[in-house]
């Protein structure tokens, strides 16, 4: 007898555990502004999963001089983290044997979800860095009047947000331009590390131009020009005395005795009073002469060199009319050539600066 299999058929239930897909993660940047070493860049990460499960992201930044090379980025980064939005300040330097200058960024970006499954490909971004050209402002200091034979100083304050002015200082330029070769440029020793300066003694009376530049570590430059017009000496003026000249045809009645004397010399270089102490500045030169009744020229007082003459009627017969007379000189030989019997006299064409006075006196 035959045994007889029977086979039944009972429904049944399986539970297949969900495949855990992987995350997406994008760096998202504002590529339309410049960025410079040594300002603050903002970087946002957005992230999608598929299964809406928690993503965590992790950054890390490295400074390169060239991001496209293995060694042209520090084997650190600079700044790491793990938030979903970052800013950080741009290096100025790389941390290689070198401190070569930032000229770009590596951004490296992660993301992995709760159950471990990892964003594939890592997010990368470079960045170039854009170095900001040095500024200059430079400043001119005249203590004679921009006058012939002396100094001009020239001062150049460097600034470089990305590099170090002090650096940049030592690296500034002077050059000058002139309408002779005849000058001197020497330098002026500085206590500010940001300032450069030179002292320009030009010979020749003309438009100079003192033209300063600067480059930086990566070559970006910036100059600008020092117009200066340098002038030739000034004839020296009469400004006060005492006592004061009579108005011409008429005279000053003297009964006592009596000091004439020139009180200020307008100048610019050789003034009186004189300065004290000043290395360049000088004095004015007095010549007296004296019309004495009786003469017919001016006849020159020896040995007075001074600023005033004393005069004592005493020496005089009462009604005898005297002229006294004083003419200066700065530096500069220049002929008063007027005619003797003009009481005042101006070597230049401006009548108000003269160098010659008289005091007509009567003795009394």
């Amino acid at each position: 007898m035959r045994a007889l299999a029977i086979t039944v058929l009972v429904p049944a239930c399986f539970y297949v555990e969900p495949i855990n897909q992987r995350p997406s993660i994008a760096i998202v940047e504002d590529s339309s502004t410049p960025i410079h070493r040594g300002e603050m860049v903002s970087l946002e990460s957005t992230v999608h999963d598929p299964d809406s499960d928690p993503v965590a992201v992790s950054w890390r930044i490295y400074a390169c001089t060239d991001a496209t090379e293995p060694a042209g980025c520090d084997n650190a980064p600079f700044f790491t983290s793990t938030f979903s939005t970052i800013s950080f300040k741009v290096p100025p330097n790389r941390t290689n044997e070198h401190m070569d200058p930032v000229a770009a960024l590596r951004v490296i970006l992660q993301g992995v979800d709760d159950h471990g499954a990892t964003a594939e490909p890592d997010q990368e971004l470079l960045i170039a860095v854009t170095d900001r050209a040095p500024t200059l402002q430079l400043r001119t200091d005249a203590p004679y009047n921009f006058v012939v034979h002396t100094p001009v100083n020239v001062y150049a304050q460097v600034a470089d947000p990305d590099d170090d002015p002090a650096q940049l200082a030592l690296a500034t330029t002077f050059t000058v331009l002139g309408p002779s070769e005849s000058y001197a440029l020497t330098d002026i020793v500085l206590t500010d590390p940001t300032q450069s300066g030179r002292k320009l003694v030009a010979d020749d009376p003309g438009s100079w131009t003192v033209r300063v530049a600067v480059a930086d570590s990566s070559g970006a430059t910036a100059m600008q020009d020092a117009p200066i017009q340098i002038v030739p000496d000034h004839a020296p003026c009469l400004s006060s005395w005492a006592p004061l000249a009579p108005p011409p045809g008429q005279t000053l009645p003297m009964a006592d005795p009596t000091l004439f004397e020139v009180l200020v010399v307008t100048d610019d270089l050789d003034p009186y009073p004189p300065p004290l102490a000043d290395p360049i500045r000088g004095t004015t030169a007095f010549a007296w002469s004296l019309l004495a009744p009786g003469d017919t020229t001016f006849q020159s007082l020896a040995g007075v060199i001074g600023n005033s003459v004393p005069l004592d009627p005493a020496s005089y017969n009462t009604g005898d009319v005297l002229e006294l007379r004083v003419e200066i000189q700065d530096r500069v030989p220049r002929l008063i050539d007027c005619a003797e019997s003009d009481p005042t006299c101006s070597v230049i064409s401006d009548p108000t600066c003269i160098q010659r006075l008289t005091w007509t006196v009567e003795v009394q």
